[in-house]
Formats: C-alpha cells, sequence, structure tokens
C-alpha cells in the first residue's frame, strides 16, 4: 500500500477478526440529503473494545411522505420530541473515530452521515468503508441482494426490514460471514 494512501486505511496487517468495524444502517425521508432527513439511526460496533451500540429515532425536521411511512412504518407522531440528527452526531462521531463504516448499502448511507459532518462539524466524514451490498453482488451473486434476501440466503433472522434496529443485526451476521469467508481465502487487510 502506498504511504500516501495509508491513513486512509490505518489498520494494515491488523488480523481481519481484529478490525474495528461499525455497523450503521438509516432509514430517512428520501433518497439523499439535504432533500431528505434522517427518521431513524442505529450503530453497532463490531471487533471492537466497545459495548456501547446506538439506536434511536430522529426528527427530520420535515413530513415524512406517505410512501416512506409505507415502507418503514415510521410516523410522523413517531419522531415527534426525537432528537435531530445533529444531537447524536457526537455519538456518531466517537464510534466511527478509528473504525472502518459498515453499511449494506454505503453508497446510500455514507452521503447522509457526511452531509451532516460537514455542516454540524465542518469537515466530511473521514474513515474507510466497506459496503456489504457489493461484497453480495461480487461473492454471493444472487438473484436479488437486497438484505432481506442475503439475510435469507445465509440464514439469518430479520424481523422487520427497513427498520435501523432490525436491519443493522442482520447486517453484523452478514459482515460476520464474509469476514469468515476471507479468512478462509487468506485475505490480509494489508
Amino acid at each position: 500500500m502506498s504511504q500516501e494512501y495509508l491513513h486512509l486505511f490505518p489498520f494494515r496487517d491488523t488480523p481481519i477478526r481484529q478490525l474495528p468495524f461499525v455497523v450503521l444502517d438509516l432509514e430517512t425521508t428520501g433518497m439523499a440529503p439535504p432533500h431528505a432527513g434522517v427518521t431513524e439511526i442505529a450503530m453497532i460496533p463490531v471487533g471492537m473494545n466497545r459495548v456501547t451500540a446506538l439506536e434511536t429515532l430522529c426528527d427530520p425536521g420535515m413530513p415524512i411522505p406517505a410512501k416512506i411511512i409505507e415502507i418503514t412504518g415510521i410516523t410522523d407522531a413517531m419522531v415527534r420530541g426525537k432528537p435531530p440528527l445533529t444531537r447524536v452526531l457526537p455519538q456518531v462521531d466517537d464510534l466511527l473515530r478509528h473504525a472502518i463504516f459498515v453499511s449494506h448499502n454505503v453508497a446510500f448511507d455514507h452521503p447522509f452521515i457526511d452531509h451532516a459532518f460537514r455542516s454540524h462539524f465542518g469537515r466530511p466524514l473521514a474513515c474507510p468503508t466497506l459496503c456489504t451490498l457489493y461484497l453480495s453482488r461480487r461473492f454471493l451473486r444472487l438473484p436479488s441482494n437486497a438484505l432481506g434476501s442475503v439475510a435469507r440466503h445465509l440464514g439469518i433472522k430479520l424481523e422487520r426490514a427497513h427498520r435501523a434496529l432490525d436491519d443493522t443485526p442482520a447486517v453484523v451476521y452478514i459482515l460476520k460471514f464474509f469476514l469468515g469467508f476471507f479468512e478462509k481465502q487468506g485475505f490480509k487487510s494489508g
């Protein structure tokens, strides 16, 4: 690995099972910030000495469209009085600092957190990412790589899809499946 890029992945030569991961899932009012807000966030550290997870509904600061309510079941009444994402950002920052950001669709989740970091902290979200959706497409090659489909394929229980608190543990199990797969293949972190 080139020395100029080492800061982007500071975990060189760390055994795969010892890498610090934080699995994150969001529910939102739409597809992209700043025109959509976060309605729920869940984060679970994996392979770290931390056991503190984060899960909360968030007030997105805008009405939740009917189509999103239909998908997630999260209503305006449920988020009324809940903290906006900016209020939990210090916890998000603490969990992601010195960790690898993992989600089932990094291309969707990362921009929301990055936008919040830029708006609130005046800096981008700067941590390596790992996308279990990408890994599923690359290695499982299922007809559908949606979270529910991958979970079913791997025998992982997923109670309520499209709820961050339920999706995040499923992604943890998918991550652990791939970590085991990579170990068997002899993959290294550096």
